[in-house]
């Protein structure tokens, strides 16, 4: 199933023209997130990187118009007053956060009573010890009605695995596989038309040769093949023309 963006800006390279692609996998995501939020439950959504999982949160949010989300993006390091001031804009409460750590929670608490909402944290891999407690304590806490979704890098995984108050919480690990052979010649047809004309051989060449089923990859595809169709719009592109710029060239020492 495939979707006319309102906006092609969540597309990596802002590829004009690129649709939204429901594969499988994020089919199995939605199935996912509808659990957990019948349950109110924390889920973790993993992933390589460049497979989809922020895009994939984004769709399953648009798919659900009158689901309160919060998304939050920790940077490096952070701070549990960092995630709890991130919040508080994310709930768009008047002011500034309070200083207080408690007067600020005891606000948040009273935000988050109702409706319920999902909070969604994206890079989650990168947050520390204390913001993995601190989301504990909003998520055990009886008064906010909240769904914990974290979304994580699959190779940094071990440092969410490492805390044991989270892994006791988690009730789901829900890994992003990227596109397999045959949903490649399905999927990048409808996802951007400029692959509808080329020939299923070509698609597989180019999988197997660089992109591996990774949508960032072949975004990054998509945007070589503009490239190549304006100046040569008349000449069949060739999978070496278009890997051409994305590979790196391999030098002699001096």
């Amino acid at each position: 199933m495939t979707q006319p963006d309102a906006s092609h800006t969540r597309h990596y390279l802002n590829l004009p023209g690129a649709r939204t692609v429901t594969t499988h996998t994020v089919r199995a995501a939605v199935h996912v997130l509808d659990d957990a939020l019948r349950a109110q439950s924390m889920v973790c959504l993993t992933a390589d990187p460049g497979v989809g999982k922020t895009f994939t949160l984004h769709t399953m949010c648009d798919e659900r118009p009158t689901l309160p989300a919060l998304r939050l993006l920790p940077r490096p390091q952070a701070r549990p007053d960092d995630l709890r001031h991130s919040l508080y804009r994310a709930l768009s409460l008047p002011g500034d956060p309070p200083r207080d750590p408690g007067m600020c929670d005891d606000y948040l608490r009273h935000a988050l009573m109702q409706p319920p909402r999902l909070l969604a944290v994206d890079e989650a891999h990168q947050l520390s010890a204390s913001c993995i407690e601190y989301l504990r304590y909003l998520h055990d806490d009886p008064t906010p009605q909240i769904t914990v979704l974290l979304l994580a890098s699959r190779p940094r995984l071990k440092a969410l695995r490492s805390q044991q108050a989270l892994l006791s919480r988690i009730t789901t690990w829900h890994h992003l596989e990227p596109l397999d052979a045959d949903e490649v010649l399905t999927a990048l047809p409808a996802f951007h038309p400029l692959w509808q004309d080329i020939p299923p051989t070509t698609l597989t060449r180019l999988d197997g040769l660089w992109a591996h089923g990774n949508f960032r990859r072949w975004a990054a595809l998509t945007h070589q093949l503009q490239a190549t169709l304006r100046r040569h719009p008349n000449r069949p592109p060739e999978p070496a023309t278009l890997l051409s710029r994305l590979q790196p060239r391999l030098t002699n020492s001096p």
